[in-house]
């Protein structure tokens, strides 16, 4: 959001994603969009290309994007080597950077197999219709979703999922669940997912003592998992189905795993077919 400033140029400017935090992939797409925009004009006149030309750099110089939604939209959809080159891939920090040695460190140590780890504590097993949660840990789950109220603030209890103080994390819903820890921003495809995720780490943590030792990243990988197996919608009870969508963007289009309530479509994952079609069955 822009902060206030004592000039009209404070006012518009938005810090979040500019100077030190401007997110250089969304630069050059707005930039070529804006090109293409000024192109266009000229086909009506010069001036008012030149004026098209001026207004989107400016935007662009002050917000840091000229299409509203650029930042989350790059980081969703570019290709990963293209976020990498320009340092803004998810996740990345600088590599020099002491803490980053050290989680990358503790995820090597600590990190297990989660197939194995999630069938050996009991949470997915093998049934003849595919990979399921128990009906143990299925209850459990429900359980934990129940008792707290759809619409309930999940700052204290995701700052207790990512390992922080409430202070360090910004919960928004509009348009997507989009979870800011620190610097990183996390998105969900929607509130039932987040809340499900909320739920499950709960779950969890009181299912087996080995859950607190994971690395967080895995840990994170994990919970998605679990809400892909879910059968039930938490928003209306409907049934849970699997099926292939498309996705499009300003950045190109790719199929998506949807796993999404039949009744009132609330979706609570969006997997890669490539690495989940063959262990998320229904």
């Amino acid at each position: 959001m822009p902060t206030g400033g004592s000039s009209l140029l404070g006012r518009i400017r938005d810090p979040e994603h500019t100077g030190e935090r401007r997110c250089w992939p969304c630069t050059v797409a707005n930039v070529a969009i804006a090109a293409v925009l000024s192109g266009l004009s000229a086909l009506v006149a010069v001036e008012l290309a030149a004026v098209v030309a001026v207004v989107s750099l400016v935007a662009i110089a002050l917000r840091g994007y000229l299409v509203p939604g650029t930042p989350r939209l790059t980081q969703q959809y570019l290709p990963e080597r293209v976020l990498r080159a320009f340092g803004n891939a998810p996740g990345y920090t600088d590599p020099d950077d002491f803490e980053v040695v050290q989680r990358v460190e503790h995820y090597r140590q600590n990190a297990v197999d989660a197939d194995a780890f999630l069938a050996d504590e009991g949470i997915v097993a093998e049934t003849d219709d595919g990979r399921e949660l128990t009906e143990a840990f299925a209850a459990a789950l429900g359980e934990r979703l129940t008792a707290r109220p759809a619409d309930a603030d999940l700052t204290g209890p995701l700052a207790n999922v990512f390992g922080t103080d409430a202070e360090d994390v910004t919960v928004e819903r509009d348009p997507h669940p989009a979870v800011t820890v620190g610097h990183r921003v996390r998105e969900w495809p929607s509130w039932s997912a987040l809340r499900v995720d909320v739920a499950a780490h709960e779950a969890l943590a009181e299912w087996t003592e080995r859950w607190a030792d994971l690395p967080l990243e895995q840990r994170v990988e994990m919970l998605e998992t679990v809400r892909a197996h879910r059968t039930v919608c938490p928003a209306c009870g409907g049934p849970v189905e699997r099926a292939s969508d498309v996705q499009t963007s300003c950045c190109g289009v790719h199929e998506v795993l949807a796993v999404a309530c039949t009744d009132c479509e609330e979706r609570l994952a969006e997997l890669n077919p490539r690495t989940h079609a063959g262990t998320i069955v229904s």
